[in-house]
Parts: structure tokens; sequence; C-alpha cells
């Protein structure tokens, strides 16, 4: 079954297409309709492109009709672009960027405008003066107020008997020994704080492997990111065990939350009707209800009305 995940496979189509010459994006239609033609030169179905992308077939089909309303959120479009040029053996950055100038986006980079000249203007210098001259005051007072006072002197010491030196026989007097400088005084041993008499190997929130690696120990623990509402959530909480992809769809295929989730970043479900959750690795991500653990996904899609 094919997995809507970031890092799309990129394998070599096997089968006629491989003796044809490589194909061409025609200028004069639009992106989908380019692509699709580019397809159909090659004598290749969606189910073929599918295999080799891993893409769904209606993603494939919602992309030759420009049908964004059925694509995933805008970066995972990108993605299953790319990925349907590579597999024709166009270049996929080209082809990403028509997409993007034939369909732009707010959240696409913005470029500056060719052509246009920036010019630096004279910055008034009398104006920045006294600026300059109150930072200078606010820093000279801060070293003056956390500088430590000098060390008081020492009263000079108290000689003791005269001695004669062994070599030349003049006598000298010799000090008391001084104390030990503050500088060279042993610190208070640290204590290792104790989280309780049940507390495991491994702190909570450590970045040793143990600590998102496998099932947790029973209850929910925050290991990291925490997405989703805070308020009309349901008891339901996903958490990764290990990097994955996770995509939350309603009724329709709606797409509710599609990310690459880190290991202990989770996902608090909102209280809807209708979700089902796809993950790309199921042993990677634990179900939680009201802070229970449920257990690894038994399966890449899970109905979540039925997950409690």
């Amino acid at each position: 079954m094919p997995l809507d995940a970031g890092a799309l496979a990129e394998q070599p189509i096997r089968g006629p297409a491989r003796r044809r010459t490589r194909p061409s994006l025609d200028p004069n239609l639009p992106i989908g309709a380019a692509l699709r033609a580019a397809r159909l030169s090659l004598d290749l179905s969606l189910d073929a492109i599918s295999e080799t992308t891993r893409v769904r077939v209606r993603h494939l089909a919602a992309i030759e009709a420009e049908d964004l309303e059925e694509l995933p959120s805008r970066p995972f479009a990108i993605g299953y672009i790319r990925a349907y040029a590579r597999a024709l053996g166009l270049d996929a950055d080209a082809t990403a960027a028509r997409f993007r100038a034939e369909h732009p986006s707010p959240d696409d980079d913005l470029h500056t405008p060719v052509g246009v000249a920036h010019q630096s203007h004279p910055r008034n210098w009398l104006a920045i003066a006294p600026i300059c001259v109150a930072v200078v005051a606010i820093i000279g007072w801060n070293i003056t107020r956390h500088t430590p006072p000098a060390a008081p002197r020492r009263p000079p010491p108290t000689a003791t008997e005269p001695a004669a030196s062994p070599s030349t026989g003049v006598p000298f007097t010799v000090d008391k020994p001084l104390p030990a400088p503050p500088e060279a005084t042993a610190p208070a041993p640290y204590v290792t704080p104790v989280v309780g008499p049940n507390a495991p190997a491994a702190a909570v929130g450590s970045d040793s492997p143990s600590s998102v690696a496998g099932p947790s120990a029973g209850r929910f623990t925050p290991q990291g990111a925490i997405y989703g509402p805070a308020t009309g959530a349901s008891p339901l909480i996903i958490q990764a065990r290990k990097s994955i992809s996770l995509e939350v769809r309603g009724p329709g295929g709606v797409v509710y939350f599609a990310r690459q989730m880190a290991p202990g970043e989770a996902y608090r479900v909102p209280a809807l009707p209708g979700l089902t959750a796809e993950v790309s690795n199921p042993q990677s991500a634990e179900l939680f209800q009201s802070g229970v653990s449920k257990g690894v996904f038994p399966k890449p899609q899970l109905p979540l009305d039925k997950a409690g």
C-alpha cells in the first residue's frame, strides 16, 4: 500500500519507458496536463507511477487535474510533484518551480524583484551619537556594579624567633604559613537529585536512545514538541518513539495534520468524529488514551474512533 511520506523513494521505471527518449513538459499546457502528456508519451499508467514513487494514485490524478483540494498540505504536494517528475525523467526542480509559478502561495519564499537597485542612505550620525553614549554609560555602570570589591589587606605576619641560615650563618625570621587562597578551597559536594524510589534508570527527557526507543513505561511523558489543539482535544495522544511521518485525515480525505515527527514529539488528536491516523512505521508510533499507553500502532492505518 503506498504511503504518504516526506521522503519519497526514487526507483527506476521498468519497461518500455527506459528505451524511449527523455520527455519534456509542453510549455503551452498547464503543469498538470503537461505531466499527463509526458506520462502518456511514455505509455505509462498511473499505477506504474504510483508503484515507483510510492504516491497514491488518487494524489497523482489530482496533480494531473490540478485539483489542489484533493492534495495534502503544500509541502507534501510539492514533494509528490518532484517525485512524479523524477519518475518521468524530468527535471524535478524545474517542474516544482513551474508548479509554484502557476499556483503561487503566500508560504513560498519571496524573492527580490529583478532590476531593483538597493541604494544606501547616509545615516544621521548626530542622531545616533547620544544613543551610543547612553549604551556605553549603561555598560560601564553594570561593570562597576558587578565588579567584586578588592580583598582586604592581610595584617603583617608575626615574626618567630630568629634562626640562623645553615649556609651563611646570618639570622633570619620565618613567618607563619599563610591560609589557602579562596579559589583553592574545595567546593561543597554535589548531591545528585533523586526523582523517587521507583524512578527509571534513564532520566525523563534524557538524550539517551532509551528515553524514546520502544514503548513507554505506561504513562505519557512529554519528550519534545506537542502539536495539536491544547483545548477541545480528545483524550488520545500519538507520540513518536522514532522518526516517523504522521498524517491525520477526516471524512472525505480532509487532512488535519501532516508532519515528519522527530523522536519524542507528540500530537494531540482533536475531538472530531471519523478521524484516521496513518504512520510510516507502526512500531515507532505509540498511542495514549487519558495519559495511559495503549501500545504501538498495530498497522499503518488506524481509525481513531475505535482506537480507545
